[in-house]
């Protein structure tokens, strides 16, 4: 479960508006209509996608995750630029997934054991981030059409660390969103071609978010380990 856990943030979905009920189904979608947008337009798409992470500074969500091996865990996303992420996983899973900008701490309070990798070293700073570097990670842009939704695909990998898997966020298109695009999902795929699936709802962008949500309580060391991450 730990393992699960550890790399279905690393290699996870995401989506928003979809309640629990409907992750398998959301998962079982009929194939895309995929088109590659022309050039003119993909340099439209990468301008939306900058626009977002200028405008949506910090967002609040809901997660459903649900890794490889079939094991199903939620609990609540929080994301603030540039490189701050927070998962707190509800429930009795003793795991947290915090960033203090600079490094990602995969913190286990059941063995006690804290696992840092630096910010720069994974393609999830394509998700948070202040700017996406196109060159840099090796990325590329899609135009995606679910029935009558429109989605902009961006995927990122670290070209010198194959190791380090690859990463497609998309975007919904919304004409009603203040930077024209809502986040509805990621998908990254480690180097054995494993996946996995984090849903969330109930976004909420541009929130004051505490400090302290950047920190977290340090298991190594400590006689009786909490279950819990606060």
């Amino acid at each position: 479960m730990r393992i699960s856990v550890r790399f279905s943030i690393v290699l996870g979905l995401v989506t928003g508006g979809i309640a629990p009920a409907l992750l398998a189904q959301d998962l079982a979608l009929p194939p895309l209509e995929e088109q590659v947008i022309e050039q003119s337009s993909s340099v439209e798409a990468l301008g939306l996608v900058q626009n977002y992470m200028k405008t949506v500074r910090s967002l609040k969500a809901d997660f459903i995750q649900l890794a490889p091996g079939g094991n199903q865990s939620n609990g609540t996303l929080y994301l603030a630029r540039p490189g701050k992420i927070r998962f707190d996983y509800a429930g009795d899973v003793p795991f947290l997934v915090v960033s203090d900008g600079e490094v990602i701490n995969f913190v286990d309070y059941e063995i006690g054991q804290v696992t840092k990798v630096p910010v720069s070293d994974t393609p999830l700073r394509a998700l948070f981030g202040d700017t996406f570097d196109v060159t840099g990670m090796g990325a590329h842009i899609e135009q995606l059409d679910i029935g009558d939704q429109r989605f902009i695909s961006l995927t990122a990998t670290m070209p010198n660390q194959p190791e380090a898997g690859e990463i497609t966020v998309y975007f919904e298109r919304s004409d009603s969103a203040p930077s024209g695009l809502i986040l509805r999902r990621w998908l990254v795929l480690d180097a054995q071609g494993q996946q996995t699936a984090v849903l969330i709802s109930g976004n909420q962008t541009n929130v004051e978010l505490a400090s302290s949500l950047w920190k977290f309580k340090d298991p190594r060391g400590l006689a009786k380990r909490p279950r819990r991450r606060r």
